[in-house]
């Protein structure tokens, strides 16, 4: 079934919000200024997301339900992909553009910034993580990984990575961090190899 106008047009709109707020971030976001970079009124915002708070959860649930949508079409052509190389997939594909990496940085703020800051709750600043991480434990236990170890690992996985990722935004020193992430690639497949013996 078809969506109506008025839902096609929110979806519409909610990306074109993702892709403000990427550039522009969540700290200092207003509705105002962003009315008008998107040549919107206010009351257009309001009316199709309510409040400042509910627009930003509304966008950074939609920022990840996009990666989550790239991450499932790499499943779906190489469903033998290990977690090793899903994360150099994403490795590549946030240094491929600086759209890609903004996209990223937009999820890794909203998870950093005080609620006092964004007004967000703190479920919403936590999935900004908390999704990845879970997906990494699921993947790990279905590579043969026992679910109380693939739940440390996959912390531990998570925190590497976004560690990676924050000295990227901070330094973009991209052939550094290639090699750093090399290593943690192969040694993460180590574990899990490990793991299978």
């Amino acid at each position: 079934m078809a969506r109506t106008p008025d839902l096609e047009r929110r979806q519409e709109l909610l990306d074109s919000i993702v892709e403000y707020l990427a550039q522009n971030g969540v700290s200092q976001a207003t509705l105002r200024p962003m009315a008008a970079s998107l040549e919107v009124s206010i009351n257009r915002l309001v009316h199709h997301f309510g409040s400042k708070e509910e627009l930003l959860t509304a966008a950074l649930a939609r920022s990840i339900e996009r990666q989550i949508a790239l991450q499932d079409m790499w499943v779906s052509r190489s469903p033998r992909l290990t977690q090793a190389e899903l994360y150099r997939k994403w490795w590549r594909w946030m240094n491929a553009s600086s759209a890609n990496l903004a996209l990223v940085r937009l999820n890794y703020e909203a998870a950093t910034l005080d609620t006092n800051v964004t007004g967000l709750a703190g479920e919403v600043r936590a999935d900004q993580i908390g999704v990845w991480r879970h997906d990494t434990e699921l993947r790990l236990e279905a590579e043969g990984m026992p679910r109380e170890r693939a739940e440390d690992e996959a912390s531990l996985i998570k925190a590497t990575f976004t560690g990676l990722v924050m000295d990227l935004f901070a330094t973009g020193d991209k052939r550094r961090l290639t090699r750093a992430m090399d290593v943690f690639l192969a040694r993460l497949t180590e574990t899990i190899a490990s793991n299978q013996r």
